[in-house]
């Protein structure tokens, strides 16, 4: 998944749920904090955007996505 779909996914949750795509963007970075700061996955989180690098949520989904489809 590029970056434009994943700033187009959000655009989507942000019209079912009924809220702005700011809001949508700030539920994201906190529940990516919420990961980042975990220290049992700290190093997934390392191996996937790099050494105490919080990335953002449309590059969140676009690196997982990726992840994901690789298997």
């Amino acid at each position: 998944m590029s970056e434009r779909a994943a700033k187009k996914a959000i655009k989507k949750i942000a019209k079912r749920e009924g809220k702005s795509e700011s809001e949508i963007r700030e539920e994201m970075e906190r529940a990516i904090m919420i990961g980042f700061l975990n220290k049992e996955t700290r190093y997934k989180w390392n191996s996937l955007f790099g050494s105490g690098r919080l990335p953002s949520p449309e590059e969140f989904i676009t690196v997982l996505s990726l992840k994901i489809a690789r298997g």
